[in-house]
């Protein structure tokens, strides 16, 4: 089978299932959470234990006219609402074989940024972390 390399223009990125048009880059990154486990008097770890598996990450983009932003896309509650923030799910597919690369069901938007220069695009981003990150394998 011949290897074709991914680029980033053929990835989709789905916010509470719709796509996030906006969005020109994406990073993440999963916590396996292991930790290690010592013995008595020891300062060297004995074993290496499974923990709790998270993933956060950033997704940048540009900022549009009337888009709403991320409330547009019911990923961030009202300033009146501030009690109501929701969990949200990030898909991160192959556009020309529909292969999911990442899908976070639960996740939160931690952080939200703007960068506003004079004579230039004004980008946006934000940082989420999420419960658990499937990939494709878990997603077969």
């Amino acid at each position: 089978m011949k290897a074709i390399t991914l680029t980033g223009a053929l990835c989709r990125i789905y916010i509470n299932g719709k796509i996030y048009k906006e969005a020109q880059s994406v990073s993440y990154s999963i916590d396996h959470g292991v930790t290690e486990i010592f013995g008595i008097d020891s300062s060297f770890p004995q074993e290496l234990a499974d923990g709790r598996k998270t993933v956060s990450g950033n997704i940048s983009g540009i900022k549009m006219r009337y888009s709403g932003d991320l409330q547009a896309y019911n990923a961030v509650s009202l300033t009146k609402d501030i009690l109501k923030t929701p969990y949200i799910s990030i898909k991160i597919e192959d556009r020309s074989t529909g292969e999911v690369l990442l899908f976070v069901p639960n996740a939160r938007i931690i952080t939200e940024q703007m960068n506003i220069a004079t004579k230039r695009t004004v980008s946006y981003s934000f940082t989420f972390k999420g419960l658990v990150g499937y990939r494709p394998l878990d997603l077969a």
